[in-house]
């Protein structure tokens, strides 16, 4: 997972990044979340909030290659910023239900969301690399008894936050955030 890059995908809940509406299924619904949104719309959300465009730069870096889980977290932001995002914005993760662990390593999640819904990721470590299974909808119709999605009927599609919120989680608990200076 040491490769993990960014995300880059539009969030389909934004119809246009001049409109940023607050997601559907975030946490928080009157707030807009920026997980998930690509760059372009990253840097419109921070625009219509007033402030200068490469701060996106600055909180795609904290969020993204820091592992920042919350505003305050982002100390080279002005204090001031930091509670204009916290009071209009949200980079909450969703809930962990659960969490297991193989002798072999493999960890699995279960996530939900804040409609209830709930996804299972797994990582898969290995001696250099590591995979890691996410769910791109909530239930699935392969049906597979090993994972919890495929115990469920298809439901929805996730949106781009929800599947790459469950990366963020991944790494939050493998602990491959870069160490704070």
């Amino acid at each position: 997972m040491t490769n993990t890059s960014p995300p880059h995908s539009e969030n389909p809940n934004i119809t246009s990044c001049g409109d940023l509406a607050p997601k559907e299924c975030s946490q928080n619904t009157n707030r807009t979340s920026l997980i998930g949104l690509d760059r372009t719309c990253f840097q419109s959300a921070l625009v219509k909030l007033g402030e200068r465009s490469y701060r996106a730069k600055q909180i795609w870096h904290w969020l993204y290659y820091q592992g920042a889980r919350t505003f305050d977290e982002m100390t080279t932001l002005p204090k001031s910023l930091r509670t204009r995002l916290s009071n209009n914005c949200n980079i909450d993760r969703p809930t962990v239900n659960r969490m297991q662990q193989s002798e072999d390593g493999a960890r699995k999640w279960l996530v939900r969301f804040a409609d209830e819904r709930e996804v299972e990721c797994v990582h898969i470590p290995e001696k250099d690399r590591g995979a890691l299974c996410i769910s791109s909808q909530v239930g699935c119709t392969l049906t597979c008894r090993f994972c919890h999605t495929g115990t469920q009927k298809l439901v929805r599609n996730l949106d781009a936050g929800e599947i790459v919120n469950q990366v963020l989680i991944a790494r939050d608990t493998i602990g491959e955030w870069p160490s704070p200076k």
